[in-house]
């Protein structure tokens, strides 16, 4: 790195910012309340707040900062660095969140989406390290995903690529709609949190929601594999911390289904867990 840099990981709930050192150390760490429901402007002056915090933490001044790099949980213009949409931000839409950051701190702004800035992140420093082809998913209360070849994400012609929790199933259902954490809730009244100790307790409906999970998101990773033929497949977000009894399955019908050499596939859970995104985000910076 050429100087002290901020990472920016936006959610609804919170904004989670860090500041690295020109070592690439993390020196500082904040989390914020993010105001989802507040006004567009609220919302952005949260965000430098967050960094001009972090910036005191870290005992720095924030016009030291060489470079911010932010994840955002909506698709992104990425040629002008405008956030399109931010579902669980309902005020962001067509927020230009790159020249407002640059005209604000005065340093070069990189702006990517949440889900692909923690596949980075993973890719470069977690579970895919030292790996060249890379798929990763998060599966939790939504499901999204990131390609990372050569340590660089791979964004198609016009920034949507990895957006697999919007693919649709043979029936026109929406994927993520179908197998993410709410999903379970609406069809088998369980939260995915609750699976394990359910499942030990005999409860059929656990068994159930968990059948329908690991078949469903197995097909489909079998079916991610087919089509990209990653080295490794990185599993993160809530499900991921069911254990094996979201593993074993998922692996068999990954095995199972997907054609030829990809059935190979290691699968595994992500590492760095929460603190993927704030990583991912620093690592725009690079």
């Amino acid at each position: 790195m050429k100087g002290y840099v901020a990472g920016i990981d936006l959610g609804g709930t919170k904004i989670y910012t860090a500041i690295a050192s020109k070592g690439g150390d993390i020196i500082a760490e904040v989390k914020t309340p993010t105001e989802a429901s507040a006004s567009k402007k609220r919302v952005f002056e949260n965000v430098c707040r967050s960094i001009e915090l972090a910036c005191a933490q870290a005992g720095i001044a924030p016009s030291k900062l060489a470079a911010i790099g932010i994840g955002v949980p909506g698709p992104i213009d990425y040629a002008t660095g405008t956030v399109r949409l931010c579902p669980n931000i309902p005020s962001w839409k067509k927020v230009p969140v790159r020249n407002l950051l640059q005209d604000r701190f005065g340093c070069p702004v990189t702006v990517e989406n949440d889900a692909r800035t923690a596949g980075l992140a993973e890719a470069r420093f977690g579970a895919g390290k030292g790996v060249s082809h890379v798929f990763y998913t998060t599966v939790s209360t939504g499901i999204g995903g990131a390609i990372i070849i050569d340590g660089r994400i791979y964004h198609g012609a016009s920034g949507v690529a990895g957006e697999i929790g919007q693919t649709r199933l043979p029936d026109g259902t929406v994927f993520e709609q179908a197998a993410a954490g709410p999903a379970l809730k609406r069809l088998f009244g369980i939260s995915p949190e609750d699976i394990p100790a359910r499942l030990k307790a005999g409860d059929p409906s656990a068994q159930q929601a968990l059948d329908h999970l690991t078949r469903l998101v197995g097909v489909w990773l079998a079916n991610s594999a087919t089509l990209l033929n990653p080295e490794i497949i990185v599993i993160g977000g809530g499900m991921a911390n069911l254990g094996p009894c979201f593993f074993t399955p998922v692996k068999h019908y990954i095995k199972e289904y997907a054609f030829s050499e990809s059935a190979k596939v290691k699968v595994v859970k992500a590492k760095l867990g929460g603190r993927s995104g704030v990583i991912g985000a620093l690592a725009l910076c690079r």
